[in-house]
């Protein structure tokens, strides 16, 4: 029984064994599991710094000049931070109505259904 016995349950746990190995363990919906060589990890958050170009308080967004003159349009909702000399630390949505065309900002975001979602927003006064 023993001689019996013994084989099959290391035969058992082998074949347990490989069954999960074998297993696709993938996360939902997390890019890091597609195609290493295509994944960007710039896609899924940034940092923006430049000169605020247009806003648009209505659909809560606004357009950001970086440095090397490309145009980047930032949204912004209730969640996101704003700092600055005016500001004074305030998160909510009309602290934004404290942003100036003209103003230099340094922006932290991340993307949502394919846009730029400000987390924080550092207001820079425009320099007189």
């Amino acid at each position: 029984m023993k001689r019996f016995l013994t084989p099959m349950l290391a035969a058992a746990l082998t074949l347990s064994a490989a069954a999960l190995v074998a297993q696709d363990n993938k996360r939902p919906n997390d890019p890091r599991d597609n195609n290493p060589q295509t994944y960007d990890s710039t896609k899924s958050a940034g940092m923006y710094e430049g000169t605020v170009s247009q806003i648009d308080p209505s659909g809560s967004s606004f357009v950001l000049r970086d440095r090397s003159g490309k145009d980047v349009t930032i949204y912004w909702n209730s969640a996101t931070r704003v700092m600055g000399s005016s500001t004074q630390g305030t998160t909510t949505e009309p602290a934004m109505s404290n942003l100036k065309v003209g103003d230099d900002v340094s922006v932290k975001a991340s993307t949502e259904g394919g846009k730029n979602l400000a987390t924080s927003v550092e207001i820079r006064p425009k320099k007189s």
